[in-house]
């Protein structure tokens, strides 16, 4: 029986990684590399084949960070296939990336520096800005992106005699005390 695996990602490091191991586990597996680069979706697709040639591996062009992309791949997607068993949600950005070099100091002298040398906490700062469809571009990517994705997905997961497995990864940057209802989408915000 052939096991469909969609991941959407940058089609390159964890998301290649988690590729190659897949097919190392079950080669059988079908793998669907949703990237929102055609030429670097198809040139990660010739390297899986590289290193092995029997498997079955498509592509599907979407831009998690643009509304109508999703819709229009996640169409592509029903039409394609009759059921998705994983789904692999890895796919994530930041933009123009700065170290806060005043955090850093602050942090020399509060004794937080070596949690913020491995988190990154409080010494990263990116700037965000409005996509085409008026939302911040790191939420649209991040996180309404992939909501949206398996929202129309919908009917490929869910319903079956055997359900479909969800992961949905996120950096480790992402924490609770760094959000806001009243600013969800984190326009405010620069960690």
């Amino acid at each position: 029986s052939v096991r469909l695996s969609l991941t959407p990602s940058r089609c390159s490091g964890v998301g290649l990684a988690l590729c190659q191991r897949l097919l190392e586990e079950d080669g059988r597996i079908h793998l669907c590399i949703a990237c929102r680069n055609e030429q670097k979706s198809e040139a990660t697709r010739d390297l899986i084949l590289a290193t092995h040639p029997s498997a079955q591996v498509s592509t599907v062009e979407m831009d998690l960070g643009n509304l109508a992309s999703v819709l229009r791949a996640a169409r592509e997607l029903r039409c394609r296939f009759q059921r998705l068993d994983f789904v692999y949600l890895n796919a994530g950005i930041m933009p123009n990336p700065h170290v806060n070099f005043k955090a850093l100091w602050h942090g020399l002298l509060t004794g937080k520096l070596l949690h913020m040398l491995t988190t990154a906490e409080g010494i990263m700062t990116q700037t965000d800005r409005l996509n085409g469809d008026g939302l911040q571009e790191v939420f649209a990517t991040n996180l309404f992106g992939h909501f949206m994705l398996v929202r129309q997905l919908q009917s490929l997961l869910c319903g079956n005699e055997k359900p479909s497995r969800l992961i949905w990864t996120s950096s480790s940057n992402a924490r609770e005390s760094a959000f806001s209802l009243s600013d969800y989408q984190h326009a405010k915000g620069q960690e």
